[in-house]
């Protein structure tokens, strides 16, 4: 990653904008201890209280690392009630990296968040009838499934 995924101009850009990075090896005690990093490389996005909010081990070329790293901070702001803004993440990683990993993980996530902030529970059969459409064979797409009877 050291070599094609950081120095990418895209990859510097979107960490500026978007996150505090922080480099440590994962030996490199009390911190690599702390969040378990036995693997490198490992991305760990963490909250404002220092909670690990979403991981990702292996190595990530930069047209997998943006959209990582969209799905983590969307996951965050989800997780600490800013539902607006992560729906607003997650959106982007859909609309900008359909085919990434993360898409349909971004897609349940979106439908959590808008139930979330509204508690209209059609945010959920919306997901599930995006995801089936697009995603059929998606994990997270069976997991959405029992959503699809809503009326």
């Amino acid at each position: 990653m050291d070599a094609g995924t950081y120095p990418d101009q895209a990859v510097i850009q979107f960490i500026r904008e978007n996150v505090i990075p922080m480099r440590l090896l994962h030996d490199q005690q009390p911190l690599a201890g702390r969040f378990s990093v036995t693997w490198t490389p490992t991305l760990i996005l963490i909250d404002a209280q220092g909670k690990e909010v979403y991981r990702n081990e292996g190595a990530l070329g930069p047209a997998g690392l943006i959209p990582a790293l969209m799905l983590g901070i969307g996951k965050e702001k989800s997780h600490s009630g800013h539902y607006d803004k992560a729906v607003s993440y997650f959106d982007e990683l859909t609309s900008k990296y359909p085919k990434s990993e993360e898409a349909p993980e971004a897609i349940y996530y979106r439908g959590v968040a808008r139930f979330k902030s509204t508690k209209d529970i059609k945010a959920m059969k919306e997901a599930y009838l995006q995801l089936s459409a697009a995603y059929p064979g998606s994990p997270w797409t069976r997991k959405a499934q029992p959503y699809a009877s809503l009326k």
